[in-house]
């Protein structure tokens, strides 16, 4: 009928959630374009030298002994899981705390925050090695020197994405408002971190372990300019010798990774639905 106004369920709103199908045609897009490297991947590992398919370079990988490959292979695995461990430790310990602490205790100094988060991203890297050098000198000096030193590094360069994950769920949970009214009813300040704010941040937390196990696992020009042995280092080296093999262990990294990101975030996903 003319003249009449659309019911308010009939207009169309340009915000409203994508369609299933919608949404199953972008995961199949996203799947291709992350499927078409490791596809590459997979072929040039059963490529042959003189042309045509062959298995023989998975079977070296399989039938091999000891070799200086696996010793640096190891060696590189060795250290790069030491480093997300110890990497994952700080941000529990220090990093996370402090966020939160900022976010409700200091909030005047918040804008200041969100610019000095994004000094490790707009600074390259070969730069920040410069400004990491004395201070790992002085470390080796005091400490250690062994690869999992550049753990002090690694939660520099992941701080903006711990920073941004963290941040953005605290400002949906107002965990402002939420401190007072703990605090009110007489809950002391780590009642209410560990009991309150924290079990409310598991999702985002979640995220900044994902996020920096990534980020620890693929660096690579910190630990090289700094002459550390971790995984991308010996892959590198690996592949001056056999550069099959280097791409066998990229793939077969990758995939384990894939399935530990996807099995973590859907632990997370049940914990949230329990």
């Amino acid at each position: 009928m003319a003249g009449v106004a659309p019911k308010h369920s009939q207009i169309w709103k340009p915000y409203d959630r994508p369609s299933t199908t919608a949404r199953r045609t972008i995961l199949i897009i996203f799947l291709i374009f992350l499927a078409l490297p490791l596809t590459g991947m997979v072929y040039f590992t059963f490529r042959s030298a003189t042309g045509g398919f062959t298995f023989d370079h998975w079977a070296e990988l399989f039938s091999a002994g000891e070799s200086s490959s696996w010793d640096l292979l190891a060696t590189g695995v060795i250290n790069s899981v030491i480093l997300v461990i110890v990497t994952i430790a700080i941000e529990y310990v220090i990093v996370i705390p402090a966020l939160i602490v900022i976010h409700v205790k200091l909030p005047r100094i918040h804008r200041a925050m969100r610019v000095l988060m994004l000094l490790p991203i707009a600074i390259p890297a070969i730069i920040l090695v410069v400004g990491f050098a004395p201070i790992f000198a002085v470390v080796a000096d005091y400490v250690s020197s062994d690869s999992w030193t550049l753990a002090l590094a690694y939660g520099v360069i992941a701080l903006p994405f711990v920073y941004t994950t963290i941040d953005a769920d605290l400002n949906g949970l107002n965990a402002s408002t939420i401190t007072e009214a703990a605090q009110s009813l007489g809950a002391n300040w780590w009642t209410i971190l560990t009991g309150l704010i924290v079990p409310c941040l598991r999702k985002s937390i979640i995220s900044a372990t994902l996020i920096t196990t990534a980020i620890v696992l693929g660096e690579f020009t910190i630990a090289s300019l700094l002459n550390r042995d971790t995984l991308q280092t010996e892959l590198i080296t690996i592949s001056q010798s056999d550069v099959y093999l280097s791409v066998i262990i990229t793939l077969i990294v990758l995939v384990l990774t894939f399935i530990a990101l996807f099995l973590v975030s859907g632990f997370g996903r049940k914990k949230d639905h329990q």
